[in-house]
Order: C-alpha cells, then sequence, then structure tokens
C-alpha cells in the first residue's frame, strides 16, 4: 500500500467514523426537540414545583419580597432569586405563566449547547470550512450525547426551574476562561458565576473548582476572578440579607444546611449512574487525553476541561445527596464531561486528518465511535412518558373549572398555581412547608386556618403523608375523588404525583330541638333503616357535599345525573309535630321526597337549587305509619337528602 493509498483510506475511516457518530446524535435532537415542542404550552404543571416557581415570580412583579416569615400565605423555596426575578421582569412585556417560563428555560439549555458548540469550534478557528463542518458535527454528537440524558436527569430542561439557566451561566464562565487571555474575562467570568450563583446555590461548587482551574491555568486570572467573585457575591448576599430583615440568610444557608446529607449515595447511585450513562463519552475523553498528550496537542487550558468535568459530577454528588433532592442534580455531571470529551474529540479529529498515521487515525475512530455509541446506547424516552396527550389537555380543563366552581378559597398545596389559574387566592406550596418544619416550624396560621375550616375545598394529592396536615381528617371530608385522565393530571417530569381527593369542610349539624329525634344523618356509612332502588343512591350514602352535614348524606348523583333510583325509608310512626330535612338539586319535577301514608301522598317537596331546609308540618299525621321516599325520575339532575329530624 502506497503512502497516498494509506492516507486516503484514513481519511475515509475517519470521516464514515463522523458520520456514524452524527446521524445517532441527529436523531436524538429531532425526537427531544419534538418532545420539547409537545410540552411547552401545557396550561398546568409538568413539575409539581413549577408553579410555585410561577408564585415566587408574581410575587416579585408586584413589589412582595420571596424572602418573608413562613405564613399561611408564603414559604419561599430554598432557592436564590434570580430565574423568578428574571420571570418577573419578562412578565412585564409577556403573559406571566407555564409558557414563559419554559421557553426561558429552553433559551438557557439552547445557550448552554451554543457555549459547547463554540468550545468545540474554537478548535477549527481560521481551518478551510470543510474542516469547521468536521468539528460541527463532533459539537452536534456532545450536544446530543446531553440532551439524551433528558430522561435520566429527570425532564427538567424544559422545566419552569432554574437548572437550564444556571447550566448556562456556568457553560458561560468557562468559556470566559478558556477564550480569555486577560483578566476583563476572567473579571467577567468572576460576574458571571456569581450569577450562575444567585440562580442555584450549587453553582458554588462549579465556581469553586473552575476558580482552582483557572489558577492552575493562569495564577494572576485566577486571582482576578476569584477576588470579583468574592466581592459581588458578598455584596449580593449583603443587599438580600439587609432587604429581607435577614430572611434570605435563614432560607438560602441556615435552612438549606439543616437539610440532611446522605454521603453515600455518592459512590452508591450517583458515579454508577453517571458512568452507566456517560461511559462511551468517558472512554472517549480518556482516549483522547492520552492520544493528544502522547503528541504533544494538549493545551494548558485543557486543565479547565478536566477540571469543570469533575466538578461538575461532583456538583451532581452533593446535590443528589441533599434530602429530598432529584435527578435534575446529576444536570453538570453530566454536561461538562460531555463538554471535555467534544472539546478534545474535535481537536484529536483535526489532528488525524493533518496527520494521517495509524496510531493517530486508530485512536481517533474509536473516540468517533465513542461518540456514536454515547447517542445510541440511550434508548429515546417515550413520548407518551414526558408528553402530555390531548386527554391530559382536556382533564385539565375539567379540574381547573372544578376548582373555578367552588366557592371562596382553596387550599392546594402541592400545585399552588392551580389556585392563580382558577382566579382565587393562592397559598403556601407543600416544599414551602416541609423546608420550614426543618428549623422554623409551622407556617403562621396555617394550621389555624385548617382548624377553623377558613378554606372551602381542600385538594389534596395520592402522595400527601398521613397527618401532614393537621385538622384536615377531622374538620374535612373527601367530595370527589379527582382521576388522572379525567379531571386530573398526572406529572411529566420529576416526582410522581397528582391530584386525587377534593375535600370540603365537614358541617356539625344543629342541635336537635328539645323533644326531637334524627331519623336518620347516613353519618354509618351504610343505609340504615333505608333501602335503595335502583342505581342512582348506590349500596351506601354518598361524600356529603357542600351545604350538607357530617361526612355522608343521601345523593343520588353520585354515579352522573343520568342514573335513577329511588331511597325508601322502612315504615315509622309519626310521633312529633314536624318533620325537617335538607334538600338540594336542581329544579326539576322529576326529582322529589315524599311521604307517603299508605302509599299516598300526604307530604311533597322537589329542589330548587341550593341546599335548603325543608319543614313539614305533620301535627295531623300522628300516631300514623309512614314512608319516607326519596326519587329521582330524572335523566339529566340528581337531587341531595340529609339531617332528617322529626320534632
Amino acid at each position: 500500500m502506497t503512502a497516498e493509498t494509506k492516507e486516503r483510506l484514513i481519511g475515509v475511516l475517519l470521516v464514515v467514523a463522523l458520520v456514524v457518530a452524527a446521524v445517532p446524535a441527529l436523531l436524538q435532537l429531532g425526537w427531544h426537540l419534538r418532545l420539547f415542542v409537545g410540552r411547552a404550552g401545557f396550561p398546568l404543571d409538568l413539575e409539581w414545583m413549577e408553579g410555585g416557581m410561577l408564585i415566587h415570580a408574581q410575587r416579585l412583579a408586584a413589589g412582595q419580597g420571596i424572602y418573608v416569615k413562613p405564613t399561611l400565605d408564603f414559604v419561599p423555596y430554598l432557592y436564590t432569586p434570580l430565574y423568578p426575578a428574571l420571570l418577573a421582569l419578562l412578565s412585564f412585556v409577556f403573559p406571566l405563566d407555564y409558557l414563559l417560563g419554559r421557553v426561558v428555560s429552553l433559551l438557557a439549555l439552547f445557550a448552554a449547547l451554543v457555549l459547547l458548540g463554540a468550545l468545540v469550534l474554537r478548535e477549527a478557528r481560521g481551518l478551510a470550512r470543510v474542516r469547521r463542518l468536521f468539528v460541527a458535527l463532533i459539537a452536534v454528537a456532545g450536544a446530543a450525547a446531553f440532551v439524551a440524558a433528558f430522561d435520566l436527569t429527570g425532564g427538567f430542561y424544559d422545566l419552569v426551574r432554574a437548572d437550564s439557566l444556571v447550566l448556562a451561566l456556568e457553560a458561560l464562565t468557562l468559556w470566559l476562561m478558556v477564550r480569555g487571555r486577560t483578566w476583563k474575562s476572567a473579571a467577567v467570568a468572576g460576574l458571571v458565576i456569581t450569577a450562575a450563583f444567585f440562580t442555584k446555590q450549587t453553582a458554588s461548587i462549579m465556581g469553586v473548582g473552575l476558580g482552582i482551574g483557572l489558577l492552575i491555568v493562569n495564577w494572576r486570572r485566577g486571582l482576578v476572578y476569584g477576588a470579583v467573585a468574592a466581592a459581588a457575591l458578598a455584596a449580593g448576599v449583603g443587599l438580600l440579607v439587609k432587604t429581607s430583615d435577614g430572611w434570605f440568610w435563614t432560607y438560602i444557608f441556615k435552612l438549606h444546611q439543616s437539610h440532611g446529607y446522605r454521603w453515600g449515595v455518592i459512590w452508591g447511585l450517583v458515579l454508577p449512574d453517571t458512568l452507566k450513562y456517560l461511559w462511551p463519552a468517558v472512554a472517549a475523553l480518556v482516549i483522547a487525553t492520552v492520544t493528544l498528550a502522547r503528541t504533544r496537542q494538549l493545551r494548558r487550558t485543557d486543565v479547565l476541561l478536566w477540571v469543570a468535568a469533575l466538578a461538575g459530577v461532583a456538583a451532581a454528588g452533593v446535590g443528589y445527596s441533599t434530602r429530598w433532592a432529584f435527578f435534575n442534580a446529576y444536570i453538570p455531571g453530566i454536561f461538562f464531561p460531555v463538554v471535555a470529551a467534544s472539546v478534545l474529540s474535535g481537536r484529536l479529529l483535526l489532528h488525524a486528518l493533518d496527520h494521517r498515521r495509524w496510531l493517530v487515525a486508530g485512536p481517533t475512530c474509536a473516540v468517533l465511535l465513542g461518540l456514536a455509541w454515547q447517542n445510541q446506547h440511550i434508548t429515546r424516552p417515550p413520548l407518551a412518558a414526558h408528553v402530555p396527550r390531548r386527554s391530559d389537555t382536556v382533564a385539565a380543563a375539567r379540574l381547573l373549572d372544578r376548582l373555578r366552581s367552588v366557592p371562596g378559597n382553596v387550599f392546594i398545596p402541592f400545585h399552588t398555581y392551580y389556585g392563580a389559574l382558577a382566579g382565587k387566592r393562592t397559598f403556601v406550596h407543600r416544599m414551602g412547608i416541609r423546608d420550614a418544619e426543618m428549623g422554623l416550624g409551622r407556617p403562621e396560621g396555617l394550621d389555624q386556618a385548617l382548624r377553623d375550616q377558613f378554606f372551602s375545598a381542600i385538594v389534596l394529592d395520592w402522595k400527601t403523608i398521613p397527618g401532614e396536615f393537621p385538622f384536615v381528617d377531622s374538620r374535612y371530608h373527601p367530595w370527589l375523588p379527582l382521576r388522572e385522565g379525567v379531571d386530573s393530571v398526572r406529572m411529566f417530569a420529576g416526582a410522581q404525583t397528582s391530584p386525587n381527593a377534593l375535600l370540603i369542610p365537614t358541617r356539625e349539624p344543629p342541635p336537635l330541638p328539645p323533644g326531637g329525634r334524627r331519623l336518620a344523618d347516613f353519618e354509618a356509612g351504610i343505609w340504615q333503616n333505608f333501602g335503595s332502588e335502583g342505581q342512582a343512591f348506590g349500596n351506601k350514602p354518598a361524600p356529603a357535599p357542600p351545604g350538607m352535614y357530617g361526612r355522608f348524606a343521601a345523593d343520588s348523583t353520585r354515579l352522573g345525573p343520568a342514573a335513577q333510583g329511588a331511597l325508601r325509608s322502612a315504615p315509622f310512626t309519626v310521633a312529633e309535630a314536624h318533620l325537617r330535612f335538607v334538600l338540594a338539586g336542581p329544579a326539576d319535577p322529576a326529582l322529589r321526597v315524599v311521604l307517603l301514608d299508605q302509599g299516598k301522598v300526604v307530604r311533597t317537596a322537589s329542589p330548587n337549587g341550593a341546599a335548603k331546609v325543608i319543614d313539614w308540618g305533620t301535627s295531623e299525621l300522628v300516631g300514623r305509619s309512614v314512608v319516607l321516599l326519596v326519587e329521582d325520575q330524572s335523566p339529566t339532575g340528581g337531587l341531595v337528602v340529609d339531617d332528617i329530624v322529626a320534632y
């Protein structure tokens, strides 16, 4: 084989390997683009803390603080404020809603990927267009490798959460360090990493790691970076502490540190998960580094790439080890190793194209195939798992309609922003309650409000821990079940939960009049002294709806308005002058309550809307044996009866 043939063969092999790396990358990017578009406009939480972040932004836009005393109304998340502050600022131009927050996160994700590409393409600056195209394909492979970790990292890239914004700022910090040469770029990097910290505290780990790397590469720039970052951090913290009367420090430092750490998960879960996902890219990074070192192509600034990769993994480990953390903590542990692998792979490819020797081409092909396998070995997440369907949008509309139909205040601790969407006052988020309990106690006014039945309704998720909301069990009762896909929607990212019950206050019945007796209140949960006919009333009393007393009532709508049937009492002897009961339902002559004396109707009543007390005079029936019949012959409505009293 001639030298020319060998060089041509090596060139062909390198191009083929590059194409093999690019194809699965393009497929991953296209698949996830479809996923992001399908999720962006969904009108409810994709993840259970999204709406709470919008509440933060609402407060800031209204000039209210977010670091305030924990109360019934609000407790902040234990995050720094830049992301909700950005949403609040944009809300003066765009509507403040889920779409705005998700678009901001998607733009931040795009910025992070562009910065990854800029670092890779920097290797080909000044070269021919074809060479730049080759390197760009490696950048695409790297970007896809990170995007494909969407499922592994909990599906957080496009949420109304700070994760993508903090990643973009960290990536910008690395880009400034690698690209810059003067103290000015180091100073700007210090300001950017400070902004990252004020977006999410875990940026501090990346900031320290990158600072160490910069000190190794250029100690003067490292000192400038550290000094500027420290000064900006001190100024920002001081300002927030002063303007919040110290509550910023309480939440972001004291309370955040009160969360326990599970250090064992770093070795037992984070590192194994990361390596299981990233092993092809890690292998590519190691092979590229060794080959570039052997061919004297490494640069001093490559220290920054390796330090960023290690700092990213450290940030993932520390983040996930925090109590209640989720897999979004893995994000920097995936992104920065991929950046390092992509940059060094791009440089190695260019060197192999310039020096077509098998000792360089072989490792280069291995690196490219590693990047190819990185995007191939990860199964594309099924859209059904992450993208709401049309039926979910319909269920979301039904849930909001249900909330709007409830008069008064509704407490929705898992999804606080649903209250705002229903035009109601919002209250503290369940995450805020649990955070406050770690060091500040229960939010002021919350337990009193539950005890006093301040809320007209409470919506709880199936993930509610028994007893976590005092007085709910004793002062409220389940009224309507909420079913996923019907009038409730599951989460499509993060921890799984969904609303599953709407509770209303349990009202005590009025005291019995002197000499009165309660013929039925249905509180035993079974039909006592009554028999059910047909389907409408079912085989036991239904949860008492608004306007009724206790926990149970006779409700013919439990199976839907079309069901028909009757509830017939056992014969009883009239011994009092009055018979009263509570009646509710639409005005419909086919809905009625009748008193039968030997089959003859002697009293009748029909509902005409909201619950009302029906009081019959029965003095002329004293001593007679009668039957009370509750009848639903309507195909379009039903009636509710409760608290039947003779006096």
